[in-house]
């Protein structure tokens, strides 16, 4: 074999183990043909969230995992409905140290699906043991309470550093990270307080804002169904746009990107410049879509209609059928 042969081999075998390593160690070439590197799980999500209008409303699995021991972090599993349902949601797991907060004590029992109202729900934070000093990450599943206590803490002037956990607790699931099988936590009544100075009650609407809106065909103004396609299909309110969770959540219920968030609100016309209004079927898918607008894409004006369908429908107001958002 002559020499120009040989380093001819000598070459394409160092070109070869050159390439072997480079897969080996998880890089690849774009078109460009500059190497990169492909992000870890952890790294993905962390640059996903840096995106958001407020990544500080939002929280990873892994970045809470990283956290998990800090004395002053506050999980709340927001999955209850009511007392009776807890249990069973509780034999399927939760992360360690979470307390449970169940919707039908925050609710008012005196008014339409309505949350209670803020000297209420005080007391009932100070009975679960948070105080002024607790980073709250709170976290669900598809009942989208998450949405719906965020929304409430945000409301009436919650001054702790809250987060909603991306992709709940399935997602943690998930990505096999620890969870708590024992006796659910218990922590020591506090002296918790919203600040009335952060107080926005401009958060939610009524029956009556959502009917005055309804026949106003005011260009300014949107409203955004927040429930399945086919109960939008079944009856909506008038002029309103189907929006649903399975449209802004991921496969894995992690949000989408902002970019692709941006995408699906403009195509239906729910444009920053608009007064939003957003419903479901009782304000919780509602709740999460509201806080999706507001913070994690930064809309500034967004309200929740508490009330929701059921209310409207009961009410006996107008409703469309048909019209399925493309």
């Amino acid at each position: 074999m002559n020499r120009k042969k040989k380093i001819f081999l000598f070459s394409l075998l160092i070109f070869m183990i050159a390439g072997l390593l480079c897969v080996t160690a998880g890089c690849k070439r774009s078109s460009t043909g500059i190497k990169t590197v492909q992000l870890s799980p952890a790294e993905q999500a962390a640059q996903k969230i840096s995106g958001y209008s407020n990544p500080d409303a939002v929280i990873s699995v892994y970045e809470l995992n990283d956290m998990i021991n800090d004395p002053n972090l506050v999980l709340l599993d927001a999955r209850g409905g009511t007392s009776r349902t807890l249990k069973a949601i509780l034999a399927e797991g939760y992360l360690p140290g979470a307390i449970q907060i169940i919707a039908s004590h925050y609710q008012d029992p005196a008014r339409w699906n309505s949350i209670a109202p803020a000297k209420y729900i005080e007391r009932y934070l100070r009975e679960l043991g948070l105080d002024n000093y607790s980073k709250i990450v709170i976290y669900g599943n598809d009942n989208c309470l998450q949405g719906r206590v965020y929304w409430m803490l945000k409301m009436y002037g919650c001054d702790n550093e809250v987060k909603i956990l991306d992709g709940g607790f399935e997602k943690w699931q998930e990505a096999e990270l620890q969870e708590n099988i024992a006796k659910p936590t218990k922590l020591p009544r506090s002296n918790f307080g919203f600040n009335p100075v952060k107080e926005d009650l401009s958060f939610k609407t009524d029956l009556k804002e959502m009917g005055t809106v309804a026949s106003s065909n005011d260009p300014n103004n949107i409203i955004v169904d927040a429930r399945p396609n086919n109960d939008y299909v079944s009856g909506h309110i008038p002029s309103s746009v189907n929006i649903s969770i399975n449209d802004i959540l991921n496969d894995d219920k992690t949000f989408k990107t902002a970019q692709e968030l941006a995408d699906i609100f403009t195509s239906r016309g729910v444009t920053q410049n608009k007064n939003v209004y957003v419903y479901s079927t009782q304000g919780e898918e509602s709740s999460l879509v509201w806080y999706v607008l507001h913070e994690l894409m930064g809309y500034p004006s967004v309200k929740n209609y508490y009330g929701g369908f059921r209310e409207w429908n009961y009410r006996e107001r107008p409703f469309e059928k048909g019209g399925a958002s493309a």
